[in-house]
């Protein structure tokens, strides 16, 4: 419970706090600690990644090595390929709305401004097409590593591999997202957590939750909502 409660409460919001300093350390102050900064010198943009890629190869050796970890579900290509044709038919549903939702966010509120929609496409192809060649590899299936695969075997003799297991795993997956200083990041990835962990759960396969991961995430920032979870939009919203 200790390292559960460490690894996936405490540390968002310390990576949040290293992320921006002058947020971090407001939040600080607000608790009546005075005498301590999150200020390291470092850019915020070095910390996220590093930290998310240690912690994936970390947790991946572990697996690897546990004995009573079942390495298939790593990446189980035949459990990936039997929900393929799911994942495609919800995304054929899921993906309209949520172009609708950036449309719609973007245009009649003001948590983003109305440039935002399809900016990317349209203003920055060449940075949306690094976003498609990295993103999967490097954010989409280290999150599934982190998140899903080593979060529902290590802590299954402490939560099960029940309705409490896929509570609190949809509950830590958002709550991770606190490093981006923004409710609707953290409102966001509640749905796409159940999704991911629906997924995950049925295939037994880490490749495919990090594949409908890497499609939802790409769309998301084509359509423009990634405007939520990029770090240089702290505090919106």
């Amino acid at each position: 419970w200790c390292e559960f409660a460490f690894l996936y409460v405490l540390v968002p919001p310390l990576v949040a706090g290293l992320m921006q300093p002058q947020m971090g350390d407001a939040v600080l102050r607000r608790v009546g600690i005075m005498n301590r900064t999150f200020e390291m010198g470092i850019p915020g943009g070095m910390i996220l990644f590093p930290l998310l890629l240690l912690t994936f190869v970390s947790m991946f050796l572990f697996l690897r090595l546990d004995p009573t970890f079942e390495s298939r579900k790593l990446w189980n290509w035949k459990g990936f390929r039997h929900e393929l044709r799911r994942i495609a038919l919800v995304f054929a549903v899921l993906g309209p709305l949520v172009l609708l939702a950036a449309w719609l966010v973007s245009r009649f509120t003001a948590v983003m401004p109305e440039d935002s929609f399809l900016r990317l496409p349209r203003e920055n192809p060449g940075l949306m097409l690094a976003i498609c060649l990295f993103y999967p590899w490097l954010s989409a299936y280290p999150q599934e590593i982190t998140h899903r695969a080593f979060f529902f075997h290590r802590y299954r003799a402490i939560i099960g591999d029940g309705a409490t297991a896929f509570v609190l795993n949809v509950i830590a997956f958002a709550w991770l997202h606190i490093v981006m200083w923004n409710w609707i990041a953290v409102v966001m990835t509640v749905p796409a957590g159940i999704l991911f962990a629906w997924t995950y759960r049925r295939s037994d396969s880490a490749l495919g939750a990090g594949f409908e991961h890497a499609i939802y995430g790409l769309w998301v920032f084509f359509t423009g909502l990634g405007y939520f979870v990029y770090t240089g939009n702290a505090g919106v919203g």
